[in-house]
């Protein structure tokens, strides 16, 4: 018999007075009042009690965490423990001492906040290996949270029993409850999984609204993928000392989108993060995977490269929407499969001036966006550069002109100027007047229309109908007509070329 049909029974033989279809009525009247909240077992609890009928408690730890609801009690639950915070000793009002702790326990179908008051807060205390463990709470009553949520309360009269004997196939294995970072969903407020810290912690303080507070920043990864992790406050204290390839277990983490529509795992107040002294048997280690510029896409999140410095430009400064000010500085950079441009902010802005065209350099948790059709790379706070031999160092190719519809990122290529460069000023959407030249180049393969905008007009006026010249890190672009265009970027290199010369000038 299942325990609605059984809590039923007992309705219908002490209120005599009322018909089984109008109890039938009235859990059904529950249910709609909570809708997708409460089971006819939840229901059903609930007007027996507001019958004023006692019903027999559940068989100690039968009851799913789904059938809580606010009010009742008389319950029994059991399930594995997800995370607990230490004992706290408070006093009442009448003088006397008492004891609380409040821990998670989950069955397979939900998770539910658990209070043990006194005597139960000091057994559970004293308990090794306590995350991970069965608990079975005995006789005890159901309170609304402060979050809205339902509370478990193991008070005096209730019991409780740590690891009891029986089966435990209701219960998902610890392993169970972690998600790979792969497939962690942007946006979740209960997000638990394991991963390797990539990155030297960066922490910070800041004022807000009169506050202040701290921010600490790392990146995780595990054989699945990374994921930016931020650490607020007290979180982000008891993280900075730790290390690079300390193993962190993250329970009751938050992810959301950041400006670039990427997840980040956030660790606040509800959460818990705990380094590892041995990786857990579950968890996959990463593995470290140097990408090629034509394997990125937009999506492609926190990404290791071997590129070589094709060209750079100068430290500035700029106003995010927040009225922030922070520093960046922008290179070019490639591999034997394509170019793109790179922006290095904040702190790592300062680090174009120790680089030096033509070196190869290591970028390590470089994160990608797609800004009005030009893939770009990003590198901040948490991602490192390093410095290559010259063995490692990538040959820049040229593309041919009629293969440009197929180019992913910058292109490189070569040709003579087939008719004088025409020159006009264009009004911009900020009211900026700039200089603008256009002219046809031609390879042994097709040609195509090469626009350069602002500094680079100045060698657009020098060239001369039949010159051979090398185009360095220019944008593909549709024109008019659908056929593929060049237009340059702020880095774009152009050079006057003989007819043997076939590699990117350093």
């Amino acid at each position: 018999m299942s325990a609605f049909q059984t809590i039923l029974n007992e309705i219908i033989s002490k209120r005599r007075d009322i018909s089984e279809d109008q109890i039938r009525n009235l859990i059904e009247q529950k249910k709609k009042e909570l809708p997708g909240f409460l089971s006819d077992e939840g229901a059903a609890r609930l007007v027996a009690e507001e019958l004023l009928i006692k019903t027999r408690g559940t068989e100690l730890g039968r009851m799913q965490v789904r059938d809580l609801v606010s009010g009742l009690n008389d319950v029994s639950i059991s399930g594995r423990i997800l995370l607990y915070w230490p004992r706290q000793a408070f006093q009442r009002r009448d003088g006397s001492s008492g004891q609380v702790m409040r821990l998670v326990i989950v069955d397979r179908n939900g998770k539910v906040r658990c209070v043990l008051w006194d005597r139960h807060a000091e057994v559970a205390s004293k308990a090794d290996n306590l995350q991970g463990s069965i608990l079975r709470i005995g006789h005890a009553y159901t309170r609304q949270g402060l979050a809205g949520d339902v509370e478990v309360h193991a008070g005096e009269r209730s019991s409780i029993e740590i690891n009891p004997r029986g089966p435990t196939s209701d219960f998902p294995e610890f392993s169970e409850l972690f998600t790979q970072i792969h497939n962690i969903p942007n946006e979740s407020f209960d997000v638990n999984t394991v991963g390797v810290n990539q990155s030297t912690p960066k922490k910070y303080s800041f004022t807000k609204e009169g506050r202040t507070g701290s921010v600490l920043r790392i990146i995780i990864a595990d054989k699945s993928g990374t994921i930016p992790v931020v650490a607020w406050n007290e979180k982000a204290d008891e993280l900075q000392d730790l290390s690079k390839g300390d193993i962190l277990q993250i329970i009751n983490g938050r992810t959301k989108l950041n400006s670039n529509s990427r997840p980040e795992l956030h660790i606040e107040a509800r959460s818990q993060a705990v380094i590892l002294k041995q990786p857990p048997p579950y968890f996959e280690m990463p593995i470290e995977q140097t990408y090629k510029i034509t394997e990125l896409t937009p999506q492609s999140s926190l990404v290791n490269l071997k590129v070589k410095v094709i060209s750079k430009g100068d430290r500035r400064e700029i106003k995010r929407p927040t009225g922030e000010t922070v520093k960046v500085s922008t290179l070019m950079v490639g591999d034997e499969t394509g170019m793109l441009t790179l922006s290095l902010w904040d702190e790592k802005a300062v680090l174009v001036d120790e680089l030096q065209e033509g070196e190869s350099i290591h970028l390590r948790n470089v994160s990608t966006r797609d800004r009005l059709g030009e893939l770009q790379l990003n590198l901040g706070s948490t991602g490192e550069i390093e410095k290559l031999t010259s063995a490692n160092q990538n040959t820049i190719s040229n593309t041919k002109l009629n293969a440009l519809a197929s180019l992913k990122g910058l292109a490189t290529v070569q040709g003579t100027v087939t008719d004088q460069p025409i020159l006009r000023q264009v009004l911009t959407q900020k009211g900026e007047t700039i200089e603008v030249a256009s002219f046809t180049l031609k390879d042994e393969t097709g040609a195509t229309r090469v626009t350069l905008w602002r500094e680079q007009v100045k060698l657009a006026k020098e060239l001369q109908v039949g010159v051979q010249v090398q185009i360095v890190g220019a944008k593909v672009r549709p024109g008019l007509t659908g056929q593929m265009e060049l237009s340059s970027v702020p880095l774009t290199k152009m050079v006057i070329v003989t007819p043997t010369d076939s590699q990117v000038r350093d």
